[in-house]
C-alpha cells in the first residue's frame, strides 16, 4: 500500500512539472515540454528507490528506452544497448522504462536480471507517465535521447539490430557540441 501511495504522489508530481509533446519522429526539430525547465521524469526503480532526471540535470544525457516484457524487440534493444552503457556511462544516463502493468512487475525484474542490465530499470503501473511522453501511449520499443539540459533531441520508434550503430554515432555527436 504504501509503495502505490509513493507512486501516486510521485506520478502527481510529474503530471504537475509538465510533460513532453512530441514534435518529430526523427530528431530533425526537438520536442519541448510544456513547461519551460524541459523534460523531467520521476518513476520507481523496479529494484526499490527512484529514479529522477532532476538528480542528473546540468550533468548527463539521458537515453530513455520503453520497453514491455512481451515485446522481444524491446528487449533485444535493451541488450545491445547494455552493451554499448559502457562506453557512455560517464557522460549518458540510460535507464529502461517498463510498460508494463503492476501484475507484471516481478516479471520485469527477473528480465533485468536475466538480461544483467547495468542501468536502471524503472516502471510506470500506471501508464500515466508513459502515456503522456510516447505518442499513442504505449507503442514500444520507443527510444528518446534528452540533452542534460533537459531538451528532447530525438525520438526513435521500433528497433531493428543494428539501431544501436546509428544511436552510438547519435551520442557521439551529441557529447561533441
Amino acid at each position: 500500500m504504501k509503495k502505490i501511495f509513493i507512486l501516486t504522489l510521485s506520478l502527481l508530481f510529474f503530471v504537475s512539472c509538465g510533460t513532453a509533446s512530441p514534435k518529430s519522429e526523427d530528431g530533425a526539430a526537438a520536442a519541448k515540454t510544456q513547461e519551460s525547465s524541459g523534460f523531467s521524469i520521476n518513476l520507481e526503480k523496479v529494484d526499490g528507490g527512484m529514479f529522477s532526471f532532476e538528480d542528473i540535470r546540468g550533468k548527463k544525457h539521458l537515453v530513455a528506452a520503453f520497453w514491455a516484457t512481451w515485446c522481444e524487440p524491446c528487449k533485444q534493444e535493451l541488450k545491445k544497448l547494455a552493451e554499448i552503457y559502457p562506453a557512455f556511462s560517464d557522460s549518458v544516463e540510460f535507464v529502461g522504462i517498463s510498460t508494463d502493468t503492476e501484475e507484471m512487475i516481478d516479471k520485469v525484474n527477473e528480465f533485468a536480471a536475466e538480461a544483467a542490465l547495468p542501468f536502471p530499470i524503472l516502471v510506470d503501473p500506471s501508464g500515466n507517465t508513459v502515456g503522456s511522453i510516447i505518442p499513442g501511449g504505449d507503442s514500444v520499443p520507443y527510444l528518446m535521447i534528452v540533452d542534460k539540459n533537459g531538451e528532447v533531441v530525438s525520438r526513435h520508434s521500433g528497433y531493428n539490430p543494428g539501431d544501436e550503430e546509428a544511436l552510438k554515432r547519435e551520442l557521439e555527436a551529441l557529447l561533441s557540441r
